[in-house]
């Protein structure tokens, strides 16, 4: 641990949640010329009478963002590897406005990347009433606890238009740090979680190619960058459809990223309020969300937009590791594996 916290708060080192939530730079508040420029973009993109997914930067002008989303890219890629951009008056616009917003601000952050084979590039994550735990079920569209893990893409953005009645935090911890506490304690874990675990494919669960092939990395690291790509459920998932549960140091590997990802000090709990983006980098950063109860009226319910984005500089990785840049259109997901 002393490693870590010398390290400070870099998030190509790890961080520590027990630090993190001692200092809160990494919360960047709206200034009111940062909203007026937004709201003058939103216009200037409303006129031109394009999708939210025709939308360019042109579209959507925002010279003083600009500058600032320098800074946010540098934090994502070589600071803490999370930014919270808080105080967007969501109350003050429709959810369609929101989302546009959102999305624009993407646009000076990276490439936005599709969510899904229908080719969407805003999503949403609210309760569908939808069991948890089923092979073809997104935990975002259900209330339920979402273990650790990472997305299928590089920068994960999250913008809250409504809080949910209670629960629902967002939770934080660096792969990083998690790494580097196996790598110090139980390094016959590394070679597992380096070789990889098969992956279950959502959109071909029902078929003889629901699995991937060859495995897919947890961990690896080029000229000292470790990255992660970590999605516990479809490795289960596969795991069940292949007959062949995880057993001996896979499973052990498995399960000691699980428990330091949810454990202090290592984990960060913030409850993200209306109005708040989060970006993170899927690299180096696993995510969580607790288990929330929402609000009987419908317009009231929990509410995230989610935008999936990939770095416009390339992020360093080792061949073979994937380079998680969202779904094909029509297709499934792109395990973009490093050549």
């Amino acid at each position: 641990m002393a490693d870590q916290r010398r390290a400070g708060d870099a998030g190509r080192f790890g961080w520590l949640g027990s630090d993190m939530i001692q200092d809160e730079r990494w919360i960047h508040r709206f200034s009111q010329e940062e909203l007026d420029e937004l709201d003058r973009a939103l216009g200037v993109f409303n006129a031109t009478g394009k999708s939210v997914e025709e939308m360019t930067r042109e579209d959507f002008p925002l010279p003083l963002f600009a500058s600032k989303a320098v800074g946010h890219v540098a934090e994502l890629r070589d600071g803490r590897g999370f930014v919270v951009l808080r105080g967007l008056p969501v109350a003050g616009y429709s959810d369609a406005d929101s989302g546009a917003i959102f999305y624009g601000l993407g646009l000076y952050l990276g490439r936005p990347l599709y969510q899904n084979p229908q080719g969407d590039l805003l999503g949403h994550v609210y309760d569908r009433g939808r069991k948890f735990g089923a092979k073809d079920v997104r935990g975002s569209l259900t209330n339920a606890y979402l273990p650790f893990h990472t997305d299928s893409c590089e920068i994960v953005g999250l913008l809250c238009l409504r809080a949910a009645k209670s629960g629902g935090a967002s939770s934080l911890c660096s792969s990083v740090a998690v790494f580097r506490e196996i790598a110090d304690k139980h390094p016959e874990y590394l070679e597992p979680l380096r070789r990889g675990y098969p992956y279950i494919l959502r959109e071909a669960a029902a078929t003889n190619s629901a699995i991937t092939t060859p495995p897919v990395p947890v961990y690896d690291s080029i000229d000292g960058v470790v990255s992660c790509r970590f999605i516990p459920t479809q490795i289960e998932a596969a795991a069940q459809v292949a007959g062949r549960p995880l057993a001996g140091l896979e499973r052990a590997a498995f399960d000691e990223v699980l428990k330091l990802s949810a454990s202090a000090p290592f984990r960060l709990d913030m409850q993200l309020q209306q109005g708040d983006i989060q970006l993170v980098n899927n690299y180096t950063v696993l995510h969580s969300r607790t288990e929330y109860e929402d609000w009987p009226e419908a317009e009231r319910r929990r509410h995230m937009v989610r935008l999936w984005l990939a770095f416009d500089d390339a992020w360093p990785l080792q061949q073979g590791f994937a380079r998680p840049l969202g779904y094909r259109k029509g297709a499934g997901v792109d395990l973009g594996i490093a050549a």
